[in-house]
């Protein structure tokens, strides 16, 4: 057995970094913003959102594939319970549908076999590195669970880049690690602004591509801090 050092004197210079920043709003964010722009490169996608852990990825994609209460979302039983959470937390209805027997993984047969009228989304789960075959599972709005397989290719392709979004995280146990967190990236747009907004407390001055607020925003004619998702709370 192997004996890996998972924190080393890199991770120490990093963290130095945001303790030397004294955990000013512009200096911590700057690290989360490089990881963003660096995982989304290495990704090969067109945006990349952190977030605190992995449920809430998962959770935030289904908000963002506009999921409401009494839709119904297909998982594998055959996954940590936090892909069924997030379900819940969508107000949705998990739906299970079987692994195959052989890889553990979430099959495109099954998923037909209950898909109803009122299914909504998908959320496959790649398990110890091992994605299920994607190419074959296209129907509706397909979310990656890819807690345990980073950097993986299927039919030359990498995985997390055959669904609509693709969830990772960085819990101690996952490849990569910052003790807790995680990370969902999307070539789209429109999901990318709605992942950040609902993770974000709903402000329009923050998008796919802007995690922060700043005091250009605040100070502009066109700036609105009381309106949240269109809501106006004054």
């Amino acid at each position: 057995m192997f004996d890996i050092e998972r924190v080393s004197d890199l991770e120490r210079k990093y963290v130095d970094e945001v303790l030397n920043g004294q955990f000013s709003t512009s200096n911590t964010y700057k690290m989360v913003t490089r990881l963003e722009k660096e995982f989304a490169k290495k990704f090969g996608a067109k945006h990349a959102v952190a977030m605190v852990n992995g449920t809430a990825t998962l959770h935030m994609a289904l908000e963002a594939a506009g999921v409401k209460a009494g839709d119904e979302v297909i998982c594998p039983p055959l996954t940590m319970s936090s892909t069924a959470i997030a379900i819940l937390h969508a107000n949705a209805v998990p739906v299970f549908a079987d692994v195959d027997r052989n890889s553990f993984l979430i099959t495109a047969e099954n998923i037909k076999k209950v898909i109803t009228k009122k299914t909504k989304a998908i959320i496959t789960v790649a398990l110890y590195g091992l994605a299920p075959q994607m190419r074959e599972i296209n129907e509706l709005v397909v979310i990656e669970d890819n807690a345990e397989c980073f950097g993986a290719y299927q039919d030359g392709q990498l995985v997390g880049s055959f669904g609509h979004m693709a969830s990772y995280s960085f819990q101690s146990s996952k490849h990569l690690t910052a003790g807790e967190g995680g990370i969902i990236i999307t070539d789209s747009d429109d999901y990318a602004d709605k992942l950040r907004r609902y993770s974000g407390l709903g402000y329009a001055g923050i998008s796919g591509n802007k995690g922060r607020i700043t005091k250009d925003d605040i100070q502009s004619p066109d700036y609105d801090r009381h309106v949240i998702l269109g809501w106006n709370y004054r």
